[in-house]
């Protein structure tokens, strides 16, 4: 497996540079960054949607960086994120229609996607409402929507995951593998790059996003016997040592998935993207390839 942390100068990460952008759709201003070079500006776009109380900051510049060497990346704060206005969405559904909406209003027919964590939930319910839209999908550090099989997260991750302030030792336990101490000290090294940041994630958007997730992973939604309606090609990206969702639940979505690809980094945890940027990113570039190859047929 290629090395953790990677050893790129710092000036290099373009996704710390660029300007957030915004687009207005029925009266909210959605907040955006766009990186990728300039010959990959005609590809499918590869939208990216975020996890609990992540902003368009919390992106891994490494990974970000690394995967728009080859892509067109997005970064998409939903409403009430950072500084996108708006109310905040209080289901996975309604995440889900906002993020189309958002893309519509850029002017795009077809999009991949990747969600992260909460925003694996919202890239589920994305591609099942629009499969004309969604093109792939790649889910990382995720699970399926609850159900008799799930097994449940630790008793203290999401205790931890509603800290106000992440310590170090909070941030490798919410991320990381036990031992990874260094791979998290780069990720909060690279974090603490970008200059102009998004506001925090306010209290109510917080309390919204939890309840939405409790639903979908407390089975009390749909998704995941509506999961065999996902036709699209999926690439499940996880760890073994992922606190929020056991590894058997990323079997139990491949299992139920009619087109899935399974990838299980061995000591890595709920974030193996930011554990192994450039080896989750070459990953997704790959499978994202072979979309566009079968495309052009």
């Amino acid at each position: 497996m290629s090395s953790s942390v990677s050893d790129r100068p710092v000036q290099q990460y373009l996704s710390v540079e660029v300007e957030t952008q915004y687009v207005e759709v029925d009266g909210v201003r959605y907040a955006y960054r766009e990186v990728g070079q300039a010959e990959h500006m005609g590809t499918t776009p590869l939208v990216f949607l975020h996890r609990f109380r992540g902003t368009l900051d919390d992106w891994d510049p490494a990974f970000v960086d690394a995967v728009a060497e080859q892509r067109h990346v997005i970064l998409f704060s939903d409403a009430a994120v950072g500084s996108s206005t708006g109310l905040p969405a209080t289901t996975v559904d309604e995440k889900a229609d906002n993020a189309a909406s958002f893309v519509r209003a850029l002017g795009y027919d077809v999009v991949d996607v990747l969600g992260f964590s909460m925003g694996g939930f919202v890239a589920q319910a994305l591609a099942m409402r629009e499969p004309a839209l969604v093109r792939s999908v790649v889910l990382v550090g995720t699970g399926p929507g609850g159900n008799v099989e799930t097994e449940p997260h630790t008793d203290i991750v999401f205790g931890i995951a509603l800290t106000p302030e992440y310590s170090f030792e909070d941030i490798r336990y919410l991320f990381f593998a036990e031992g990874r101490d260094a791979e998290t000290r780069a990720y909060i090294d690279r974090h603490a790059l970008r200059t102009d940041r998004e506001p925090p994630v306010a209290p109510a958007t917080i309390q919204s996003m939890a309840g939405l997730i409790m639903d979908f992973m407390g089975g009390k939604t749909d998704h995941y016997a509506r999961l065999g309606e996902m036709r699209q090609p999926t690439l499940i990206v996880s760890g073994d040592d992922d606190h929020f969702f056991p590894v058997k639940n990323q079997w139990l979505l491949y299992r139920e998935l009619p087109d899935a690809q399974l990838a299980v980094y061995p000591q890595a945890g709920h974030a193996p993207h930011q554990q192994h940027p450039d080896a989750v990113a070459g990953q997704v570039t790959r499978f994202l390839h072979v979309q566009d190859t079968a495309a052009a047929v």
